[in-house]
């Protein structure tokens, strides 16, 4: 069986409109392909450049823009918030001075994990920043150093980045990691245009259709949390430079700062733990250290799984919200998985 027939035969099993899948090494795109239809059951359309949404697999590409600005100078993983935010210090509760970047990208500050305010801004931008000193001033929703998923976290962390940076995220994390990269695909927010089935739909967990829109994903405040997309292929680069990274080979960042990415931080709710921007455990079908994340925005599903020791990984997405399972995708990702494994062994 090969790898489009296998996609092909997850897709109809598990009834979605569309499935995605690339299996990646540190040297290269091995498999990538895109089966199915950009509306539940409308004409099988869907083209390897097609784009998915990536969700909160979004959070390895804003910890590693992050740490390129690490690399700089420009902030260190142990920077508090006060020295960040230097004119807000005095009024931010003194919880939170001592909270640092590593602590934000880790969900290890105790923030909240979604910001409760109607915001006044205009631009996503603007937005960051106003949420950012609002949430300042709120008591914390956890302890500091334990483990509290926390989409502010890396709304906050966002935020920190237009700061240093003087460049709204979007912008920044497009010139300073997707060109490098050569990622050409990705966007923010839901995938087409209105009244154009020009790229997968979104659906609801009953198949129903998504018209892209403000109701099709979170506000564009959460960029930095859970907005991106981009195609398989394009996706599969980016998990491509991680496995390399984790190689020791010469990356966009220094060594040291690379591995910290997937350094464990904080034990998380699954006996593993959280890195920054990646959940870090230990399981024997990848040799040792496996490095995951998933995300949905309830209107589509994405999973990383990455053996950097057998120096590979499998990226799938779908554009179908997961509904009541909590994780559709896995048993794709096993059989990718097996697939590899089973072919290199011949």
């Amino acid at each position: 069986m090969n790898f489009p027939t296998i996609l092909e035969a997850f897709r109809h099993s598990l009834d979605l409109p569309a499935l995605a899948g690339a299996i990646v090494t540190d040297e290269a795109v091995v498999e990538a392909d895109a089966v199915g239809c950009r509306r539940y059951r409308g004409a099988a359309n869907v083209a390897l450049h097609d784009q998915f949404h990536l969700a909160s697999c979004t959070k390895a590409f804003t910890a590693t823009l992050l740490a390129i600005l690490v690399d700089e100078g420009m902030v260190e993983w142990t920077t508090p918030l006060s020295a960040i935010f230097p004119d807000q210090a005095k009024a931010m509760r003194p919880e939170w001075r001592g909270v640092t970047l590593r602590d934000l990208l880790s969900h290890g500050a105790g923030l909240m994990c979604d910001p409760g305010l109607t915001y006044r801004a205009r631009t996503p931008r603007e937005e960051r920043a106003e949420v950012t000193a609002w949430s300042l001033l709120q008591p914390p929703a956890g302890v500091r150093g334990r483990y509290l998923y926390s989409n502010m976290g890396y709304i906050v962390a966002g935020a920190i980045a237009e700061l240093l940076t003087d460049r709204p995220y979007e912008a920044l994390l497009q010139q300073r990691l997707l060109d490098p990269l050569g990622i050409t695909t990705a966007g923010f927010g839901p995938m087409g245009t209105p009244g154009l089935d020009d790229q997968p739909l979104q659906h609801r967990s009953d198949h129903s259709a998504v018209v892209p829109g403000p109701d099709a994903d979170n506000p564009p405040i959460y960029g930095p949390a859970c907005r991106l997309h981009m195609s398989i292929g394009d996706w599969a680069k980016f998990i491509q430079w991680v496995l390399a990274a984790e190689a020791g080979h010469a990356t966009l960042l220094s060594q040291s700062t690379a591995a910290m990415l997937t350094t464990p931080v904080v034990a998380d709710d699954s006996g593993g733990f959280y890195g920054l921007g990646w959940g870090i455990s230990q399981q024997e079908l990848s040799g040792g250290k496996t490095l995951t994340h998933a995300g949905s925005n309830t209107l589509s599903y994405a999973i990383a799984w990455l053996a950097p020791a057998k120096r590979f990984g499998v990226i799938v997405a779908t554009n179908q919200g997961p509904g009541g399972s909590p994780n559709p995708l896995s048993p794709v990702a096993t059989r990718m998985v097996e697939y590899f494994l089973e072919r290199n062994s011949r």
